[in-house]
Formats: structure tokens, C-alpha cells, sequence
């Protein structure tokens, strides 16, 4: 593994909504603090890093589909947890007969993120793991 990184943040909310959201996370039977911030971040965050780190395109562009994959998943996760259709928007297509993003994306072959970027340890579950 490469170095390691001490990072620390320090987070006092006062939004009602992030208060529970904080509680909920501190109180998580299943899943340590650090790993529910982690897979909720990585899936948007990693491919910004991964470009800014590395020339090489096509560890970047799998790693986007992989983490696009993962976002897919997730807005299905909150999707049916809320109740919501899938035809919230994300699944359907759009502006007169225009693919979808589910028909333009390809395939990822079942990798994780964690498996297409190096010592990455990565858990694209959605957040099917911590409900």
C-alpha cells in the first residue's frame, strides 16, 4: 500500500437534517464511521482524483463507468427507499426518444472501483449495507 494519510474533519451541524444525518452515522451498528463516509464519496470524488493524479485514460474512463455504475445503484437505492418510480428522471429517457443514461454507459463487467484503481479497498454495495 501507499503512504499513509491522516485526515481529520471536524463537522458540528446545525441543519436539522444534518443533525440526523450525523446521528445516524455515529450510531451505525454495521458499518464503522470512516467506511459509510467513504462509499458515500468515493463514487463522485475518486474519478475527480484519479484525473488529476493520472495520465493514463483508461484506468480513468474505467474507473468513471465503474463509479457511474455505483451512483446508478445508489440513486435506485434512496429511489425505492423513498418510494419513488423509476421513472424519477434517472432511468427513463429524456427529450424526445434521446437514450438513456442506463443504454449509454457500458457495462463495467462487474468490477468495483476497488478493483480498477490500485490499493483502493472499495465497496460499491450501494447503501443497501447500512439501511
Amino acid at each position: 500500500m501507499g503512504e499513509q494519510i491522516d485526515f481529520r474533519w471536524r463537522y458540528q451541524p446545525r441543519k436539522e437534517a444534518d443533525i440526523k444525518l450525523m446521528e445516524y452515522i455515529q450510531s451505525n451498528p454495521i458499518r464503522a464511521k470512516s467506511e459509510i463516509i467513504l462509499v458515500a464519496i468515493r463514487s463522485f470524488w475518486l474519478p475527480h482524483a484519479i484525473t488529476t493524479n493520472s495520465g493514463d485514460k483508461k484506468q480513468i474512463q474505467s474507473i468513471a463507468r465503474s463509479c457511474i455504475q455505483v451512483l446508478k445503484r445508489q440513486a435506485q437505492e434512496i429511489g425505492e427507499l423513498a418510494g419513488l418510480e423509476d421513472s424519477y428522471g434517472i432511468f427513463t429517457t429524456h427529450h424526445g426518444g434521446s437514450k438513456s443514461i442506463l443504454e449509454i454507459l457500458p457495462n463495467t463487467s462487474g468490477k468495483s472501483v476497488g478493483e480498477l484503481s490500485e490499493n483502493c479497498v472499495y465497496d460499491d454495495g450501494g447503501l443497501s449495507n447500512f439501511l
